[in-house]
């Protein structure tokens, strides 16, 4: 698992949105249009490309830990 690492900084507007900086979406190989996931594991909000069931995505995120 690679070390963990800020990626940056965002700003919900008054209408409910967030922006995904350009160097985090390079960093992380998101094209635009994409779709992302939002899932809360233990008091964090973990952001992802796929859907997925959100006790596998924790085993996932344990398993590389």
């Amino acid at each position: 698992m690679n070390e963990p690492k800020f990626i940056a900084k965002v700003k919900l507007t008054r209408q409910g949105q967030l922006t995904l900086p350009q160097e985090a979406r390079n960093d992380l190989k998101i094209p635009l249009e994409a779709e992302l996931y939002w899932y809360e594991i233990d008091g964090y909000l973990v952001l992802t490309t796929e859907l997925d069931n959100p006790k596998d995505l924790l085993r996932k995120i344990r398993k590389k830990s």
